[in-house]
């Protein structure tokens, strides 16, 4: 008799330790999942500020639409951002990078899918959109100093813009609903700037020279200083010289030679 006592308390105890099991779990395979989207939806929210900051630097570099229009633009962007750099063009920029070259959702990264492997990101020509606004700097700061430079250079100032991405993604945290509404993500950067109307790296430098005091002192006295400053350093720079090429030129195919000093 004890000992059909205890073993029906021993049952009793497997019973309710696996209901307890069973509670938990429900409990903790949701928090689990929404974890793991947690860093996926983390991670494309950082992408969508960087597409942002691109977006809006490139704008308020090139106000011209006529030059560089939105469409194109936003097309850049969302292959540059938004595909594996490795899949389109092995890893390298090109003019006409496209997200209508890449074949469905093939290219994106492998943490932008769901625990079934399907994308979380569908259709990026449509679910993914810039909206442009001006941004108001005002009349100080940032927008002196941007009036002082263009000015000095001759050039024409048109003010900032703002770049605000939008991205619609699968919602995975919703487990009621049948058709859950998609997740939509945004990031806005808004950024000043001037080209100064530049079209090349020859004008850029015309345009530099400007704003650079060096670049007026007379040619004996520019010899004068080096001379000077060769006591001290002896390859020391130049005065006044103002190079245009970022890249030598010998590591860019074709490129012509504009390291000439102004």
């Amino acid at each position: 008799m004890k000992y059909s006592s205890a073993h029906s308390g021993r049952s009793m105890q497997r019973g309710q330790s696996i209901a307890e099991f069973l509670v938990a779990l429900a409990v903790l395979t949701p928090l689990f999942m929404a974890v793991t989207y947690a860093g996926r939806y983390g991670d494309l929210q950082m992408t969508a500020t960087q597409a942002s900051r691109y977006a809006a630097f490139q704008r308020a570099r090139e106000p011209s639409e006529s030059r560089l229009g939105n469409s194109v633009l936003e097309d850049q962007m969302r292959t540059r951002f938004f595909a594996d750099g490795k899949y389109l063009n092995k890893g390298h920029l090109q003019s006409d990078d496209s997200i209508d070259k890449l074949k469905k959702e093939k290219g994106q990264p492998a943490l932008w899918t769901d625990l079934s492997g399907a994308p979380l990101l569908t259709t990026p020509e449509k679910n993914i959109t810039v909206n442009w606004t001006d941004a108001p700097v005002g009349s100080a700061g940032a927008a002196k100093a941007m009036g002082l430079m263009t000015k000095t250079a001759g050039k024409s100032y048109n003010g900032g813009k703002v770049a605000q991405v939008e991205v619609k993604l699968a919602n995975k945290l919703d487990l009621v609903s049948d058709s859950p509404k998609p997740i939509v993500i945004a990031a806005a950067t808004a950024a000043i700037g001037d080209s100064l109307n530049s079209g090349g790296s020859m004008p850029t430098r015309d345009a530099a020279s400007t704003l650079v005091p060096t670049s007026k002192v007379p040619g004996v006295l520019k010899g004068l200083l080096e001379e000077a400053l060769s006591l001290f350093e002896p390859e020391g720079p130049i005065i006044g010289c103002i190079k245009p090429d970022v890249v030598a030129h010998e590591r860019l195919d074709g490129a012509p030679d504009n390291s000439a000093c102004k």
